[in-house]
C-alpha cells in the first residue's frame, strides 16, 4: 500500500528556491481534540480583499447587498440616489434579486468605496467578488493529523495563502478527515506547486460541487431562493420527500429507477461537466482576456506564427523551339480561412480544451519563471506551448 503523505504525481521531494512565505504574526488557535475544532476551515485574521494597485484589469467590480433587504428588485433610478457622490463609477448592473453590481475603472476608486459612508446610511454592505481576486486550489495526500491551523503555519507558495480546508464526511455521528486539503491563494492564476515542510505538493484546481436545489430537484440554485413548487426526490411527486410513502424510486429530471440526487443520474453527470467546463472557462476568462492577443485573422500578423500560407502556381519558362503551351508547375496551395465564415473568435478559443491548456501552462511558466517577463519572453513561451 502506498503511503499517503508523498507529494505531486511524480514523487519528488525538493526544496524551494523562490518560494515565498507568509509573515506569520498572527496568534494560532491552541490545538484541541474536538474534531470540529482541529478541521474547521482556517482563514488568515485581519485579510480583507482589496484590488492590487498595480492590476491591468480594466473593470473592478464591488458586489452591494441590502442589509435588511432586497436591492436587486429596487427602481434603479431610485439606487442611484445612493451612490450620488461616490467617484469612479463607470457601471452598475442588476445581478438578481439580493444584488447589484458596481463597476470602477481603477483598483484605488473600487476599493475605497468599499469603506464609503453612503453604505452605512443607507443599510448595505459591499464587498470585491472572490473570484476577482482569489484562487482556490486543492493538494492531495495530506497527513491526515494535521489540523488546518498548523497547515496553514507550515504551507508556503509563490503566492500568499490566505485560508485552508480539510475535506471531511461524515460516517454515523463521527466527522472522518481526507487527504485532500483546499487552499486558498491571493491572486488570479494558481501556484503550481506548494511545500509543506518542504515536501513538494502539487496545486490541482479546485472547481466547486454542482448545486441541486432539494425543493424542485433542478439544479444551478438552492431551495433558499426556489420559487417552483416541491418535487418528490423519490418518486417524483408533488410533495417534499418527507411526506413520500412510495416504495417506487423514480428520479424527476431523467425518469430513471433512482433518486434525483443520485450521483449515478445521467442528467447530472451531463450537468456536472457543463458546470465544470463553464466554471473552468469563467476561471481562465478573468485571466486570459481577449483583449491580450491580437485577433488572428488581422492582416498584420507575427512572421513568426503563420496560421495559413497561400502560395500561388508558377510558369515555368517555355522551352526554345517547342510547340507545346507552357506548363504550369503544380505547386499545392495551402487555403487562407475565410475571415468571414472561419474567424477565430474568442468564444471559440475559451471553448478548445487544448488552446486553453496550453494558455495556463503559458501563465504558470511565466508564474515560475526568474525572468522579467518582457514581451519577447511572453511571446516565446506562448509560441513554444502553441507549436508542441
Amino acid at each position: 500500500m502506498e503511503p499517503e503523505s508523498g507529494g505531486d504525481d511524480d514523487g519528488c521531494m525538493a526544496t524551494p528556491r523562490t518560494t515565498k512565505k507568509r509573515k506569520i504574526k498572527e496568534q494560532l488557535p491552541a490545538a484541541s481534540s474536538s474534531p470540529e475544532d482541529k478541521y474547521k476551515p482556517y482563514f488568515k485574521l485581519e485579510y480583507k480583499r482589496s484590488y492590487p494597485d498595480n492590476s491591468s484589469k480594466e473593470e473592478f467590480p464591488i458586489y452591494v447587498e441590502g442589509i435588511n433587504e432586497k436591492i436587486g428588485n429596487k427602481n434603479p433610478l431610485y439606487l442611484s440616489k445612493f451612490f450620488k457622490n461616490v467617484k469612479g463609477i463607470v457601471e452598475k448592473r442588476r445581478l438578481n434579486a439580493n444584488k447589484i453590481m458596481v463597476v470602477f475603472k481603477q483598483a484605488v476608486a473600487a476599493n475605497d468605496f468599499l469603506s464609503h459612508s453612503c453604505l452605512k446610511e443607507n443599510n448595505l454592505k459591499a464587498y470585491i467578488p472572490a473570484a476577482s481576486v482569489e484562487r482556490t486550489g486543492t493538494i492531495r495526500f495530506v497527513d491526515k493529523e494535521s489540523s488546518n491551523a498548523e497547515l496553514y503555519e507550515k504551507l508556503m507558495a509563490d503566492a500568499e495563502i490566505i485560508a485552508v480546508r480539510r475535506f471531511t464526511k461524515k460516517v454515523g455521528q463521527e466527522i472522518v478527515p481526507l487527504t485532500t486539503v483546499s487552499v486558498t491563494f491571493v491572486g488570479t492564476s494558481l501556484p503550481q506547486y506548494v511545500f509543506l515542510d518542504k515536501w513538494r505538493y502539487r496545486v490541482y484546481t479546485y472547481v466547486p460541487p454542482l448545486m441541486q436545489c432539494f425543493k424542485c430537484m433542478k439544479f444551478r440554485h438552492n431551495a433558499k431562493i426556489c420559487r417552483n413548487d416541491d418535487v418528490c426526490s423519490r418518486c417524483s411527486g408533488a410533495h417534499s420527500y418527507k411526506e413520500c410513502s412510495s416504495d417506487i424510486l423514480k428520479c424527476c429530471n431523467c425518469g430513471g429507477d433512482h433518486l434525483a440526487i443520485s450521483k449515478f443520474c445521467p442528467i447530472k453527470i451531463e450537468q456536472r461537466k457543463r458546470h465544470e467546463s463553464n466554471y473552468l472557462t469563467r476561471m481562465y476568462s478573468t485571466v486570459v482576456s481577449n483583449k491580450d492577443f491580437p485577433a488572428l485573422t488581422k492582416a498584420k500578423t507575427d512572421k513568426s506564427v503563420t496560421f495559413a500560407l497561400k502560395t500561388k502556381s508558377t510558369p515555368v519558362k517555355k522551352i526554345e523551339n517547342s510547340h507545346e503551351s507552357p506548363i504550369t508547375a503544380p505547386v499545392s496551395t495551402v487555403h487562407t480561412p475565410n475571415t468571414s465564415s472561419n474567424t477565430l473568435t474568442y468564444d471559440y478559443l475559451v471553448k478548445d480544451d487544448i488552446f486553453l491548456q496550453k494558455i495556463i501552462k503559458t501563465l504558470v511558466t511565466l508564474a515560475n519563471s526568474n525572468k522579467t517577463n518582457t514581451t519577447t519572453h511572453i511571446k516565446d513561451i506562448l509560441i513554444e506551448n502553441l507549436t508542441k
